[in-house]
């Protein structure tokens, strides 16, 4: 059969809220496992290879190019904020190809949970990639569909939820993602080494899944629950060298929090030397867990990892308690932050930082008053999202009891918009707040001293600061 996996995400960039580039990696996973089983996979995004270059195309487009792949299966991979354009995509291929089977999985299909929408054929329901094995094996031999636990199917008019599938434990046991040139092709576009003005191509990679945190704004426990599952290190460090050999000059590690368990994360570092992967990397990290072992941050460094992406979310510690900012029963405090960034800086590391404004119990005053303190965390990039109720979070599922009311129009579900009624918040108020506090972190007084010792640390740094400050459109002496 022929796969077709469409991920409606445009290639793009706002350097407030996101990532420097975007790689649907779940989807390449399930297209793996279709390569695996014998059929052929091809994925389709709102962007092509033009020459060196990714370009992007227009919706209309890509759909002309699903249909004349002529798949039998097409499958979305589905964030809230793409659901409506997901389905409008399926719709209009569903309309020229009506015998092929239309398919979609990850947050907002299962959220969706038991009740199927048209003009999808089946939902697949959280991890996906044993449920699309044996949905393909049923879909080529006439099996029943009862049998495929994971699944939301139609029955007529009835949806049909074949119930949960247990948690893969064995990562292992999966193939690795099936990588396409329109990914992998993306010129990375943030801090980094090498620096933007090479043109470094980019890559995700995991070693982990899920956390065992419980943060309320998280849909980490809704969808995976709280176990923590890993690949072995060197799994992971043979497909790192093979993506190195097809030109992958950065790689993301994907996991929720990369030193969760402290000795897993060392086990992989040491792996990376052993060896010689010569790699450059980054990820994500759990103040606390980092904090856990002193010498975790200089192995890392070592190993190639020039750049870490922290959950600091507020710098006031009544904010992180409502958020349940925790790690078993110790609170995340601004001081601990604090301690454990200063650390990671002066091992020569990049400190991303993720922060979110508009939570209900927040005023424009409060917002400003807990922005202030930013200037004095130790950070080089400032990510800010605008709350936004997950779907399969607490908060979210909270939110709803307490009669808050979300946008209907799921679009704006993307991090950048106030997408529920906000009691003293409007998407204006929290939209200029948003752009202020972006603008005033990057010209504090201890910015440019911060980026200066940095550079002082790691000289490679120098170039890879101003070319991202030119790509931004922002000016800081170093």
């Amino acid at each position: 059969m022929r796969i077709a996996g469409v991920y409606p995400c445009k290639i793009s960039m706002d350097p407030k809220i996101q990532h420097a580039v975007d790689e649907p990696y779940g989807l390449e996973m399930i297209l793996a496992v279709a390569r695996q089983e014998g059929h052929d996979a091809e994925i389709f995004v709102p962007a092509e290879e033009s020459g060196s270059e990714v370009v992007p195309v227009a919706e209309q487009e890509m759909i002309d190019s699903i249909v004349d792949y002529k798949p039998d299966i097409v499958g979305f991979s589905l964030y809230t904020c793409q659901y409506p354009i997901g389905k409008n995509i399926a719709r209009a291929v569903k309309e020229r190809l009506p015998e092929a089977k239309i398919v979609a999985g990850n947050r907002y299909p299962s959220f969706l949970g038991e009740r199927i929408e048209e003009p999808f054929d089946f939902f697949v329901v959280k991890e996906g990639e044993e449920t699309f094995r044996e949905l393909l094996r049923t879909l080529q031999n006439g099996h029943n569909y009862d049998a495929v636990k994971g699944l939301v199917y139609r029955r007529g008019e009835r949806s049909v939820f074949t119930g949960q599938r247990e948690r893969i434990m064995d990562l292992d046991s999966l193939p690795n993602a099936a990588r396409f040139p329109v990914f992998l092709k993306q010129s990375y576009r943030g801090i980094s080494i090498p620096p933007v003005s090479s043109n470094p191509n980019f890559a995700i990679v995991e070693y982990s899944r899920c956390c065992y945190n419980n943060c309320n704004f998280c849909d980490n426990g809704g969808f995976w629950g709280n176990k923590v599952t890993f690949r072995s290190p060197e799994r992971v460090v043979d497909e790192m060298a093979e993506l190195k050999e097809s030109g992958v000059d950065i790689f993301y590690f994907m996991d929720l929090n990369f030193t969760a368990v402290p000795k897993r994360a060392r086990s992989l570092c040491q792996t990376m030397l052993k060896h010689d992967l010569n790699a450059s990397w980054y990820c994500m990290s759990n103040t606390a867990t980092a904090e856990k072992d002193e010498e975790l941050l200089a192995l890392m460094k070592e190993a190639g990892c020039h750049k870490i992406a922290w959950g600091v979310e507020s710098t006031s510690d009544r904010a992180l308690e409502r958020m349940n900012k925790r790690v078993g029963d110790c609170l995340t405090s601004n001081d601990q932050t604090c301690r454990v960034l200063q650390k990671s800086m002066e091992t020569g590391m990049i400190n991303q930082g993720f922060y979110i404004i508009g939570f209900p119990w927040e005023t424009e005053e409060s917002i400003f008053s807990d922005a202030a303190s930013l200037q004095y965390v130790p950070l080089h990039i400032l990510n800010i999202g605008i709350f936004t109720p997950i779907p399969l979070s607490r908060f979210h599922s909270d939110m709803i009891t307490q009669g808050y009311v979300l946008d209907s129009d799921l679009k704006q579900h993307d991090r950048n918009n106030l997408v529920y009624n906000h009691r003293s918040l409007t998407n204006n108020t929290i939209k200029n707040a948003q752009e202020k506090i972006y603008n005033d972190f990057y010209s504090s007084p201890g910015y440019a001293e911060r980026l200066r010792t940095t550079c002082r640390i790691d000289s490679r740094f120098l170039r890879a600061f101003n070319d991202y400050f030119e790509f931004i459109g922002k000016e800081v002496g170093i």
